[in-house]
């Protein structure tokens, strides 16, 4: 029989709620049992921690439970927090109030065991209190639909699939598949989420369910674009990012899960080849290899877990690199539309996307350049201020681009290290901070005219001389402007 070891935590936290239902019976003659339920049993029979710790009660709400909770523990002076109500959202895929509250220190969530029904025109069901059988066939796919029984001790698996699934790394509905994901079609992500996320298998009934176009169809109707951003930014944080991207091209959903606008709004008919979402993914990965990202950047540099998020995205998003749209009574890349509407990440998210994308080819030119010999130091700075913080990030994504393109690893590291090398050497790293030597008022009087819009091409000139003399004074730059600016302005 499966079992759990629990930690020194869990163990106090199961003792006092299983103390909390004793005295429930013993007031109010209510059988209720406890239950955690989901994502933390699954975890724990894989020996990863979990501190998603959700307790499923029978004959009452979460809330109701909750508030037990909180009185048993000032009863017995043991520290208590306010109890917090979550609101069913069905948008959001919160089909169910839950209450949470902090219990020795950690945050648990109460809900109640529930039935579901669907209309055949929407994803959000009547929701009715129900059996531990039926709460686990409402769940996506069965090792999701373990419980830990806090009396017991036991596992229990309800479905009958869960635990074997568990063991032989299958991922299926508890359900007819078809109807499951008819039922609510955010399921299809799901499954694709967890296969990926743990490398599992997918059970041949559930992927022909996902093949079937009636699914597709269902998916693209009803799921509301933030879902599907969240299931999406999920994928691509997870540690299978490569296989993620796979199953959505392999089920035939690139074009639902990232939906771009309209081609009618397209400024030209651009190909977009959805296979090389993996191959750029796959690329971008190999690049952020411990040995590969060691030979290409240096250890003072460092690429964060929110760096690699966007790398992985904007991998998921590349066959859009090369289309513009309108937007707004303007263009704009259709990446970044993708990113933003389509899947409704944040607008940062969508701008950092777009900017990597169109670094890339400016970046892989300047590489080149550095490997063919020294660069202006004015030249290489203004990339730099263009690119902003995030010109090490658009390095390594312009070196995946060169690796999805066919050009070998050493090749393109020898000349993607040139680049960092040449920006190191001449200290431009945080070029893109730098402050204009003389500032926009004290041109305006030097020159005669007014501060504004107008006087922006002479800030560029003066930012460019500061780039080409990074020793050069304040008293140097006025003479600068005096000498070569001030003659050639219009009277």
């Amino acid at each position: 029989m499966a079992k759990i070891v629990l930690t020194e935590t869990e163990t106090e936290i199961c003792t006092l709620l299983n103390r909390v239902a004793d005295h429930i019976r013993a007031t109010t003659n209510e059988q209720l049992t406890l239950r955690i339920a989901g994502g933390w049993v699954r975890d724990k029979l894989l020996g990863l921690a979990s501190h998603d710790i959700d307790i499923a009660v029978d004959h009452m709400s979460g809330f109701t439970l909750a508030q037990h909770v909180t009185s048993y523990m000032q009863l017995h002076s043991i520290a208590t927090s306010s109890i917090g109500k979550i609101n069913s959202n069905p948008s959001r895929s919160k089909h169910l109030e839950t209450a949470t509250t902090k219990v020795l220190g950690q945050f648990v969530d109460f809900v109640h065991l529930r039935s579901e029904t669907y209309e055949e025109d929407s994803r959000i069901p009547q929701i009715e209190f129900g059996t531990p059988e039926e709460d686990a066939r409402r769940r996506d796919i069965t090792i999701n639909a373990l419980f830990y029984n806090l009396q017991t001790r036991e596992v229990e698996d309800f479905t009958g699939r869960g635990l074997k699934d568990l063991e032989e790394g299958v991922v299926r509905t508890p359900m007819d598949a078809e109807q499951t994901f008819k039922d609510d079609p955010l399921r299809v992500l799901r499954v694709l989420r967890f296969a990926s996320r743990f490398g599992y298998e997918i059970e041949k009934e559930t992927a022909r369910a996902m093949e079937r176009e009636v699914v597709r169809s269902e998916l693209e109707r009803k799921i509301s674009r933030e879902r599907v951003g969240v299931e999406v930014e999920k994928m691509a944080e997870g540690e299978r990012p490569v296989l993620a991207i796979q199953l959505i091209l392999k089920f035939g959903l690139y074009e639902c899960v990232f939906r771009a606008p309209s081609r009618e709004t397209w400024a030209d008919d651009v190909d977009v080849d959805a296979m090389a979402a993996e191959s750029v993914t796959r690329c971008t990965l190999k690049m952020l290899d411990e040995a590969s990202l060691h030979a290409l950047i240096p250890s003072q540099y460092s690429v964060t877990l929110h760096d690699r998020r966007i790398l992985i995205l904007a991998s998921y998003v590349y066959p859009f690199h090369a289309a513009v749209a309108a937007d707004r009574k303007r263009n704009a890349s259709v990446a970044l539309l993708v990113v933003r509407d389509g899947l409704k990440l944040p607008t940062n998210d969508a701008d950092s996307i777009a900017a990597v994308h169109m670094l890339v080819p400016r970046i892989t030119a300047m590489a080149a350049l550095c490997c063919a010999g020294p660069v202006e130091r004015n030249t290489l700075g203004h990339l730099i201020r263009d690119a902003g913080a995030r010109w090490i990030v658009a390095t390594v994504f312009a070196a995946a681009v060169q690796l999805h393109k066919g050009v070998s690893t050493d090749q393109v590291v020898a000349t993607f290290s040139a680049f960092i090398r040449a920006v190191k050497e001449a200290e431009l790293e945080d070029a893109f901070k730098l402050k204009h030597i003389v500032n926009g008022r004290d041109v305006a009087t030097l020159l005669g005219c007014r501060t504004g819009p107008g006087i922006k091409p002479v800030l560029d000139r003066i930012m460019d001389w500061q780039l080409a003399h990074p020793r050069g004074t304040h008293d140097e730059c006025r003479e600068f402007i005096i000498e070569e600016i001030a003659p050639h302005m219009p009277l």
